[in-house]
């Protein structure tokens, strides 16, 4: 059992890849997608106080049991549900990255993706060697990651940190992304239920707004690998 699963009892991945997706052009059925996901989460979150959220708050616990600071590095939904509060109209970075942030308000977790064509090896979740190097999305120097912190990686690229706090400039959805993997995280706490929920969000919303079918999986402690 990968030693990550441990730390994350319960948790589903709902994945979905797809090849030949054009990520350039308007996407409508994103654009509205997106405006309602963020308008429902301004007009009826709970709290202004995102990780007091019962999806929410358990992403600060399994980080503060592995000595993270979740005030520090917040999950990529706590930080977008907070900016989604403060402001009303919606960030817009390119169909595919507003697409699964759609999907991020709209269940209160995380979701995110990779460029496949940009990556050299296989996708993996696991845990971070001593030495190993980022590069944010945001930042103009590598750092280096300390060991033991759980994070997406292309071989020895390091494409997440704190699992689902920040993204790599590697692996980078761009306008230019044609071959893309989607996933979503969904605690143990959120439900079975809600994990299927997303999956056949990625799988239909995938088809309907971008005229591809995606390959659709879950992925859990039993099947935590799957073919893309």
């Amino acid at each position: 059992l990968p030693s990550f699963y441990e730390r994350f009892a319960g948790l589903r991945r709902a994945g979905a890849g797809a090849r030949g997706v054009d990520n350039a052009s308007p996407t409508p059925g994103v654009d509205e997608f997106l405006a309602a996901a963020w308008s429902a989460i301004r007009a009826g979150f709970p709290s202004p106080n995102p990780q007091l959220h019962p999806r929410i708050r358990p992403w600060r616990d399994r980080f503060a049991a592995m000595g993270v600071s979740g005030k520090q590095f917040p999950s990529s939904v706590e930080a977008l549900v907070r900016r989604a509060l403060k402001n009303p109209d919606p960030l817009r970075i390119n169909p595919l990255v507003d697409f699964y942030n759609a999907v991020s308000l709209r269940y209160a977790v995380p979701a995110g993706g990779f460029d496949l064509a940009a990556l050299h090896g296989d996708l993996e979740l696991r845990l971070t060697r001593a030495g190993e190097r980022f590069l944010a999305l945001d930042a103009d120097a590598e750092e280096t990651v300390r060991a033991g912190e759980v994070a997406y990686a292309d071989g020895a690229t390091i494409l997440t940190r704190h699992f689902v706090w920040r993204q790599a400039r590697a692996g980078l959805i761009t306008p230019q992304t044609r071959d893309v993997f989607l996933v979503s995280e969904i605690l143990g706490e959120v439900g079975e239920e809600v994990a299927a929920q997303i999956l056949a969000e990625f799988r239909d919303g995938v088809a309907r707004c971008f005229s591809t079918e995606p390959l659709a999986s879950m992925l859990d402690a039993a099947r935590p690998e799957a073919g893309l």
